[in-house]
């Protein structure tokens, strides 16, 4: 098959629902304070900032990322990988220390740039990666599902919200290796908020230069189990509407203008992807599914696209769950150095479907 035929292949596995408001099922299981037999999912701590960076570099754009999360007042960190870009572990955390404060939450996926520096015992002069997460993560009483992070591969709880994170192993490790991996992490998964973070995408997934290098599998498995998609390696912001199952062809395009917000209505299973990778490194233009003004090409795929062909600067994308007292609501919008927010999007999580279809899961996993 030829490379433009997967591509188009891959592409019309997915399904793409409202533009600024994505229903995610959740794995509903025993809510705080009942007995486990109690069915109930449980909420993140209200009105939770999550800053969402990648691709960041150590310098003056790094920092004023660092800044600017700073003065948005977000609680957490999740970085999508490609740190330094100099395997100074020592000198990235010091950064982030100097600005965010030694003890500030920071979970991080390992990119492609990280990986030699990325083991507990890299024996870099200046220090390994997952030595430093790890060595931070115990100081805000973080508990790892696993203390061993050389696979690349481990999962957190985090004031309610469930983090999962797989590593740089490349498609055959995303459908061999981190997709069973998630689905033993989540399947079951009590919270109602989920992300799944990783550093590099499929082609489909991105609108640059990238080309297919997860496998598909960890994007079925996270979207099916109503996981948020978190990824970077293209340095660029850009969002999908909903996806729903990626297995087919329909376009929901009940909420056309992405300067709205609205609510999208189907069934549960949905989740949608987005890529943050404008941490303070670098700029790069839009090359897939143009026009670079919306409604974007490709398959209408794309909610927000925020490129150096849109004249993007560096930034962050923000979501805080748990919004006005509502658990199953969330709102994001990426803000810019300059101040400029740039996209602005709510979330739903429809806790009812989903709950149903926890149970049937459970029962699915508990047979011999």
């Amino acid at each position: 098959m030829s490379s433009d035929a997967r591509n188009a292949h891959a592409v019309s596995r997915l399904i793409v629902g409202g533009v600024l408001a994505a229903l995610l099922a959740i794995v509903l299981g025993p809510a705080r304070g009942q007995p486990p037999s109690a069915p109930g999912p449980i909420p993140t701590d209200p009105n939770l900032k999550v800053a969402f960076i990648g691709d960041s570099g150590n310098g003056d754009g790094f920092r004023r990322v660092l800044e600017l999360t700073k003065s948005e007042g977000a609680h957490v960190v999740l970085h999508q990988g490609d740190f330094d870009y100099d395997e100074n572990a020592g000198g990235f955390f010091q950064t982030i220390g100097s600005v965010l404060g030694r003890d500030f939450p920071f979970f991080a996926s390992v990119g492609n740039h990280d990986v030699d520096s990325w083991r507990e015992n890299c024996w870099d002069r200046n220090g390994c990666y997952a030595k430093f997460l790890k060595a931070r993560m115990a100081r805000i009483g973080v508990t790892l599902d696993d203390p061993d992070l050389d696979d690349q591969m481990y999962s957190v709880t985090y004031r309610g919200l469930k983090l999962v994170f797989v590593g740089d192993g490349g498609a055959r490790a995303g459908d061999k290796v981190y997709a069973p991996y998630i689905r033993n992490q989540l399947a079951t998964d009590a919270h109602i908020w989920k992300i799944c973070s990783w550093h590099k995408n499929q082609r489909a997934m991105q609108v640059g230069g990238k080309d297919n290098e997860m496998g598909w599998s960890v994007y079925e498995t996270c979207k099916d189990l109503g996981a948020i998609i978190a990824t970077a390696h293209e340095h660029s912001y850009h969002r999908t509407r909903t996806l729903t199952n990626m297995r087919e062809q329909t376009v929901d395009a009940t909420c056309p203008d992405p300067n709205e917000i609205c609510v999208a209505k189907g069934s549960p299973g949905k989740s949608f992807v987005f890529v943050s990778g404008l941490g303070g490194s670098s700029v790069r233009d839009q090359e897939r599914c143009l026009p670079a003004t919306f409604p974007y090409g490709c398959k209408g795929e794309w909610a927000k696209i925020y490129t150096s062909t849109q004249g993007a600067t560096f930034g962050a994308l923000f979501i805080v769950f748990n919004v006005d007292g509502d658990p199953t609501r969330a709102q994001g919008y990426f803000k810019n150095i300059n101040g400029q927010i740039v996209d602005r999007f709510e979330l739903t999580v429809n806790a009812s479907a989903a709950n149903r279809r926890a149970r049937r899961t459970s029962s699915v996993t508990s047979r011999p």
